[in-house]
């Protein structure tokens, strides 16, 4: 049997480009808006664990959604779209979808899937390929966000690996916490704690991407041990996380 080829991530502050074999992927929810793409052939996507399996191409998946893959051998490509970005509205609506529903086999467009792939192969650098992206993209879509969950994101991911209460994080934003989890669910869609598990995500592939190991990143971006990260990568991703994060892998991160 033929290697997987390696993982390719791409990591930015407001969106992330993976592309990797990711074979079964178990269920899981992002806290990111998330374009799926089956770069040489098909694979399967399954909603809820009742729900039949359905075959495609391309899923949108917003925000949230619980979903599970079986992808076989197929390369994949998973575009991640940060909450209150703006970008996951604007390519919405580049491609024709409703930002908060789940779709499959919209159009891409025809040079799409050629332009990931020549990232996977190498030919674009971090820069081009963040170009290439803003292009296709285009610009983001204005949200209206109360100003205190915008500021509770950024202190977020501030302190992504700090151990900081949510009594502490209402009193940096100037509300009681219960307001502030109601107006930080409405505002992003998602509860803080999911936000901060993803914001630890980041620092997590930030740091690999700067040349530590697996267990030094994930202290550095404030997982207690290996296992609080394995369980955390698996209810984000749906894998372990060394079939993203190993020796073959390449890693950008800006």
């Amino acid at each position: 049997m033929p290697a997987a080829p390696p993982a390719h991530v791409d990591l930015w502050p407001d969106r992330a480009l993976a592309i990797a074999a990711l074979g079964r992927v178990a269920r899981h929810a992002h806290a990111a808006t998330a374009l799926l793409v089956g770069l040489d052939g098909s694979f399967a996507l399954r909603l809820g664990a009742g729900d039949r399996w359905q075959r495609c191409r391309r899923a949108w998946i917003p925000a949230g959604v619980t979903h599970e893959l079986d992808c076989g051998d197929t390369l994949m490509t998973t575009l991640y779209l940060f909450p209150l970005t703006g970008e996951p509205e604007a390519l919405a609506k580049h491609l024709g979808l409703n930002p908060s529903r789940v779709a499959v086999d919209f159009l891409l467009g025809p040079t799409v899937a050629e332009t990931i792939l020549a990232t996977h192969g190498g030919d674009h650098d971090h820069g081009a390929t963040r170009v290439w992206l803003d292009g296709w993209i285009g610009p983001p879509t204005p949200i209206e966000v109360d100003p205190r969950v915008l500021r509770a994101m950024a202190v977020l991911r501030e302190q992504a690996a700090d151990k900081l209460g949510i009594g502490e994080l209402a009193a940096a934003v100037g509300l009681s916490e219960s307001r502030l989890m109601h107006h930080f669910k409405a505002g992003v869609g998602l509860p803080m704690r999911r936000v901060r598990l993803w914001e630890r995500m980041r620092l997590l592939t930030t740091h690999v991407a700067g040349g530590d190991s697996l267990t030094q990143a994930a202290l550095a971006a404030g997982f207690a041990d290996s296992s609080h990260l394995s369980h955390g990568f698996r209810g984000m991703f749906g894998l372990p996380a060394s079939r993203i994060f190993n020796a073959h892998s390449r890693l950008r991160a800006s």
